[in-house]
């Protein structure tokens, strides 16, 4: 099933451009293009939306207004020609921040970050474990600096996706990959790995303290997304 969308922007001529974007991507449906936050609010109550893309400057209800008054929030994209909004965007877990004008191949970049992130809709994967199977494997091999290292999955304290890599960190080392955290999430399966961000997988037998929404795993504080959070108490419970 394509992932469905949600426009939002005063400016018409960035809706249709946004509208022509979509159109061009088979994966992804156009449910509706709203000119103000307060439309679009109307919309996020009939509709399951899988991709948000949201304008910031807008008049009655700003786009992070918007975003802050949402309890369940879908894979946002902000689309703005102000910079000075990124920081506060990324403070509320937003995917991507689209300056405009962006390009095509701009868009794809931000809309494949955020069907990374998302759930298959017939295989969640926030998770990256189902409790009940057993682990794989107990090692992983590990390619870096051009040779295979063997590390013990139990060893593995949390991975971090760092752009087109991912480390891997242990007790005592850290192991720079060529990889996706996704692909690193496929490798993990089993009862005790856990994706609680975008950028985040963490061992659960090493968390040591919860606050609020982040957890600690020895010095690394590691922050909880919103849309991980409420799985990752769910998988609390059963601790």
């Amino acid at each position: 099933m394509p992932y469905s969308c949600l426009i939002v922007d005063d400016e018409r001529p960035a809706l249709k451009l946004l509208e022509a974007y979509i159109k061009k991507l088979p994966h992804l449906e156009l449910k509706a293009a709203c000119e103000s936050g307060l439309e679009a609010l109307a919309v996020l109550q009939q509709e399951e939306i899988d991709l948000f893309f949201l304008d910031i400057q807008m008049p009655e209800l700003t786009g992070l207004e918007l975003l802050r008054s949402l309890r369940k929030r879908p894979q946002v994209i902000l689309t703005t020609a102000y910079r000075d909004f990124a920081v506060e965007g990324f403070e509320l877990d937003v995917t991507d921040y689209l300056l405009k004008p962006f390009s095509f191949e701009r868009f794809m970049q931000a809309v494949n970050k955020a069907v990374g992130l998302m759930q298959p809709k017939e295989r969640p994967i926030a998770a990256v474990v189902e409790p009940t199977k057993p682990e794989s494997k107990e090692h992983l091999f590990l390619r870096t600096n051009y040779k295979m290292e063997k590390v013990d999955r139990k060893g593995i304290l949390f991975v971090k996706g760092e752009r087109e890599y991912v480390s891997v960190h242990t007790g005592d080392r850290k192991f720079l990959i060529n990889q996706t955290l996704n692909k690193m999430a496929e490798e993990l399966a089993g009862d005790r790995f856990m994706r609680v961000h975008r950028s985040y997988i963490v061992n659960m037998d090493h968390v040591h303290t919860i606050s609020g929404n982040t957890v600690r795993i020895g010095e690394e504080e590691i922050p909880i997304g919103a849309s991980y959070k409420k799985k990752f108490f769910e998988r609390i419970k059963l601790l």
